[in-house]
C-alpha cells in the first residue's frame, strides 16, 4: 500500500526523476560546422527548455556535419526531426567515449525549412539544436562600424541555383548582442537585393552580430519558420574618437620684442656693372646716404682729374 511507502522515499524519488533528466542535458552539446549567430533565447521543445545562441544553416544539397559531446551514458540517439516531429533521420550510438560525428547526407531533407536536431536518451531529449535547410543562397553586406545612434544600412542579395530572385516571403535582417536584438524589414530594390537600415541606439556598444532571414508565416519552435539565413559577421558599435583641438599658443609682449628684434630679410639689388662706393669711417648714421650711377662716377673722376691739374699749375 502506498501509505506504507516512506514520505522520504517518495521525496527521494522523485528528486531523481527531476535531476537525473538535468544532469544528462547539461552534459550533452551538439555542435555544426556551419551556424550563425542568433539572439540568445530559451526554446520550449517537447516539454523541454533549452538555450540556443546559433542555428545551423546548410542548402539542401550540403552534408550536415554534427558533432556530439555527451557525458554520464553510452548509448543515445541523434535525429533530425521535423515540424510534425516525425524523425526524417536518425542514427543509434552505442558504447561511445563521450564524443561522436556523424554525417547527414546531402539530399536527405527534401523540403526546405527548420528542423530540430535533438540528442535522445531514454526517451528524453538532453540537447536540441535548430537547423534551417534551404533551396536559397544569401549574403549580406554593411559597413563593419558604426556610431551610437546611427543608422546601419544593410543590403541583402537572394538566389536561387545561381539566379536572383525576389521571394513572397519575408526577409528581415538583425543585428544582435547576446539576447539584445534589433530587427528590422529589407524591402526589395532590384532583382534579387534588398535593402534596411538599422537604427543603432545611442546607448548601444561592443561587438554584435549581423545576419539576414528569410522567414515565413508558420512557427517553428516558438518563432517564425526560417527558410533561409546567412551571416555578415561583427559589427563593431564605438564611439566617435575624442579629437582634442590643438592650442593656439598666446601671443606675449616677451614673444612680441623677440619678433621685432629679428631683422626682416631684404632683397638683395641687381648688380648694375659698377661698384657701389664703400662707405668711409667718416660716415655716421646722421650722414645722408648717397647713391652713384655710372655718370655720376664718371663725373667726380673727371672733376677730381681738374683739380689735380689746377693744383700743378
Amino acid at each position: 500500500m502506498i501509505r506504507d511507502i516512506p514520505a522520504r522515499f517518495i521525496y527521494f524519488t522523485i528528486i531523481l526523476n527531476i535531476c537525473i533528466p538535468c544532469a544528462l542535458a547539461s552534459g550533452a552539446t551538439i555542435t555544426l560546422d556551419s551556424v550563425i549567430d542568433t539572439p540568445d533565447r530559451t526554446i520550449t521543445y517537447d516539454d523541454g527548455m533549452y538555450e540556443v545562441t546559433d542555428i545551423g544553416i546548410y542548402r539542401m544539397d550540403q552534408d550536415i556535419n554534427v558533432s556530439v559531446g555527451v557525458s554520464e551514458i553510452q548509448n543515445f540517439q541523434i535525429s533530425l526531426i521535423d515540424n510534425d516531429k516525425k524523425p526524417v533521420w536518425d542514427r543509434i550510438i552505442h558504447h561511445t567515449g563521450g564524443h561522436e560525428t556523424v554525417t547527414i547526407p546531402a539530399g536527405t531533407i527534401k523540403t526546405p525549412g527548420t528542423y530540430a536536431l535533438t540528442i535522445g536518451h531514454q526517451r528524453r531529449i538532453l540537447a536540441m539544436k535548430p537547423v534551417v535547410m534551404s533551396v536559397y543562397d544569401l549574403s549580406v553586406s554593411s559597413a563593419s562600424r558604426v556610431e551610437p545612434g546611427e543608422t546601419l544600412h544593410v543590403v541583402v542579395n537572394i538566389s536561387r541555383d545561381g539566379v536572383p530572385v525576389t521571394v513572397d516571403e519575408t526577409v528581415k535582417v538583425v543585428l544582435t548582442q547576446g539576447s539584445t536584438l534589433f530587427e528590422e524589414m529589407a524591402t526589395p530594390d532590384g532583382a534579387g537585393e534588398y535593402e534596411a537600415n538599422i537604427n543603432v541606439p545611442a546607448i548601444a556598444s561592443g561587438s554584435f552580430s549581423l545576419y539576414c532571414a528569410v522567414t515565413t508565416d508558420r512557427m517553428i519552435l516558438g518563432y517564425p519558420e526560417i527558410i533561409g539565413a546567412a551571416s555578415y559577421g561583427t559589427i563593431d558599435v564605438v564611439p566617435p574618437e575624442d579629437v582634442s583641438p590643438t592650442p593656439t599658443p598666446a601671443i606675449t609682449a616677451e614673444s612680441s620684442e623677440t619678433t621685432s628684434s629679428t631683422p626682416a630679410a631684404t632683397a638683395e639689388p641687381e648688380p648694375s656693372g659698377v661698384a657701389s662706393p664703400t662707405p668711409t669711417s667718416a660716415a655716421t648714421k646722421d650722414s645722408p646716404r648717397v647713391e652713384c650711377g655710372p655718370f655720376a662716377a664718371i663725373l667726380m673722376l673727371i672733376t677730381a682729374y681738374l683739380v689735380r691739374r689746377r693744383d700743378k699749375m
